[in-house]
């Protein structure tokens, strides 16, 4: 994941956000999830850095949106026990796995509007960049 890669998903994410009128904390997280970049708008919630910072981690690790996790949870129980057990999985929207040529490169993780919207806000991030890779 190169540093134009990581600037051009926070750039994204920060002008959909700006778009929709909704102060964010954007993560963007290698594939080993370590945090290579993050951005706190003015404005956003404290409790946004940490949620943003696990969504992406997720997204990474799991190579699966944050809310696919969630959804899995609720089909099945068991599954749902094991991500409980490890406070580094997040199952809220707003995190998504990076692409790359070659498979994931990294996440980015979303947190700061409600749910919809944070999921919104990470899909428009990964449309945009889609490209680039």
């Amino acid at each position: 994941m190169t540093q134009a890669f990581v600037a051009a998903v926070l750039l994204a994410a920060q002008q959909e956000a700006q778009r929709q009128c909704i102060p964010v904390t954007v993560t963007v997280v290698d594939t080993g999830g370590h945090v290579r970049a993050l951005v706190r708008q003015e404005g956003c919630s404290y409790f946004a850095l940490e949620s943003s910072r696990l969504k992406a981690i997720t997204a990474s690790q799991l190579r699966i949106p944050s809310h696919v996790v969630g959804e899995l949870g609720q089909k099945f129980p068991a599954l749902q026990a094991s991500f409980a057990t490890n406070l580094a999985i997040s199952s809220l929207p707003g995190g998504f796995p990076l692409a790359g040529k070659d498979g994931v490169v990294g996440g980015v993780g979303i947190a700061g509007g409600n749910f919809e919207q944070d999921q919104a806000i990470g899909a428009a991030v990964v449309a945009a960049v889609a490209s680039l890779t």
